[in-house]
């Protein structure tokens, strides 16, 4: 009998660690759930204060400690750039858009890490730009809320660069490969009215998007490639200008 008692509880005491353990892991999925609902908002309410103007309010979602990287590699204060936007908006340049896109969320704890992207219309006086760049945010769970303690912007080179108006059979001149390095080729193509290449490493063709005639960019990258004409008027060259140097790719077929 004591043995048939012994087994029962066995099994009483397997079954509340086994419940323990589910209501352990349930409460972790609740509490990441809410963080993430609450780092979320608070990208949200801080990206519309500053689209209002409320540098206060915006600068109250940062830790005092925390380290900012702008658009431009530098160091930053939350001040620097809620001055910058409204010096902007003082200026007659007009900002639509910008809200949080493709927001995740993952929670450590006291720790919550977010991406997400952006896509900013500027507007001056008619001239048109289009932004787009994606943000890195730590967050760290201070009396209450949820603070930056690090925000990092990259943007997102000629993510929504609109394309020139150019007659596509000048891309006819571009087609070849050409020669970066003796085993670095890259290979240019016209498919239909675009240009297209594909660099070493590559698996298929991009789209190269043409700012001029002779000037191409590609969305998502860096640099521009500048095609060059000889004395001839064939193509000699392209000129792949990023703002590390230019390389130049011989034209060899």
């Amino acid at each position: 009998m004591k043995r048939h008692l012994f087994i029962v509880l066995l099994i009483l005491i397997g079954s509340a660690v086994a419940l323990s353990q589910v209501s352990k892991k349930a409460a972790m999925v609740q509490d990441s759930s809410k963080t993430e609902k609450e780092v979320t908002d608070a990208i949200h309410q801080r990206l519309a204060a500053l689209r209002r103007g409320d540098a206060k309010l915006y600068a109250s979602y940062f830790g005092d400690d925390c380290i900012i990287t702008g658009d431009n590699g530098a160091l930053a204060k939350p001040e620097q750039i809620s001055a910058e936007w409204a010096n902007d908006l003082h200026s007659g340049i007009i900002y639509s858009g910008g809200e949080p896109l493709d927001v995740q969320v993952h929670a450590y704890g006291e720790f919550a890490v977010a991406s997400f992207r952006t896509e900013l219309d500027q507007d001056w006086s008619g001239q048109k730009l289009l932004e787009s760049s994606r943000f890195t945010d730590v967050f760290a769970r201070r009396g209450g809320r949820w603070l930056l303690v690090v925000h990092h912007e990259t943007p997102i080179p000629n993510a929504r660069r609109v394309a020139a108006k150019v007659d596509p059979t000048v891309f006819d001149d571009y087609v070849g490969k050409y020669q970066i390095t003796p085993s670095f080729i890259v290979t240019v193509k016209r498919e239909d009215n675009k240009l297209m290449d594909q660099w070493p490493g590559a698996t298929g063709f991009d789209e190269d998007v043409p700012v001029s005639e002779t000037t191409f960019v590609a969305r998502g990258e860096l640099g521009e490639v500048i095609y060059v004409k000889d004395e001839t008027g064939k193509v000699s060259h392209f000129i792949l200008r990023t703002s590390l140097g230019d390389l130049i790719a011989k034209k060899i077929q």
